[in-house]
């Protein structure tokens, strides 16, 4: 099964070229990775463009948050596999091989493990690999068909309302050994860039709410 990696990148042109070379490494010739740059970051796209890109590389222009690029790059694409991710991973060797035995064996959703404190016991998933006919219907977002991530958020939980809305419906599976290293600030992997200030550092406490009250719906 053929998966599309969906990358929102901004303001960070020198994580691209090793993150190509990375997946080459770590991932069977199954993927295509399509990076979402914003219209008018023009260093990425000249990053990019110096790369010498292979034709399952897409670059899609897009700008908004992080679930509208996810969203985006989902419309772009039409692989039956489909994982949103970020620029600040690293694929380990087996990550994909993994996941696949579950979703061969009926899952919707498997969760990776991004060697963080946040998917150590299992019971969340950072970087869920979600089927495309389960975003088309009934839909990754409560209440919303063909949709991956609700865009009234704009960064934090949006993979937490699809986990947890996965595990709900009883079509997840969390595969440890399935792992894509999310380097962050808020476990001392990486520094803090003005990427980091806009996204994940940003609008902590509106998100959590919304989420909160988003979860009501489809547990009540």
């Amino acid at each position: 099964m053929n998966v599309a990696i969906i990358v929102p990148t901004l303001g960070r042109p020198e994580a691209l070229g090793p993150l190509v070379e990375n997946l080459r490494r770590t991932t069977p010739p199954v993927y295509r990775l399509c990076f979402v740059v914003d219209p008018d970051d023009e260093a990425t796209h000249s990053a990019l463009a110096s790369l010498k890109l292979a034709p399952e590389v897409l670059v899609l222009q897009a700008g908004g948050t992080y679930p509208v690029k996810i969203n985006a790059g989902a419309c772009a694409t039409n692989e039956p596999l489909l994982l949103p991710t970020a620029d600040d991973v690293v694929f380990h060797l087996g990550w994909y091989e993994a996941s696949l035995i579950h979703f061969e064996r009926g899952a919707q959703v498997v969760g990776t493990s991004d060697l963080t404190p946040a998917t150590e016991n299992g019971t969340h998933a950072t970087m869920p690999i979600v089927t495309r006919s389960y975003i088309e219907d009934p839909g990754a977002a409560h209440g919303e068909k063909g949709v991956v991530f609700h865009e009234g958020y704009h960064h934090n939980f949006v993979e937490t309302e699809l986990w947890r809305l996965a595990c709900h419906r009883g079509v997840a599976v969390f595969e440890q050994s399935a792992v894509i290293e999310h380097l962050h600030p808020s476990w001392g992997t990486a520094e803090v860039d003005d990427t980091y200030r806009r996204g994940s550092l940003s609008g902590w406490a509106p998100d959590r709410a919304l989420f909160e009250g988003r979860k009501v719906e489809w547990t009540s």
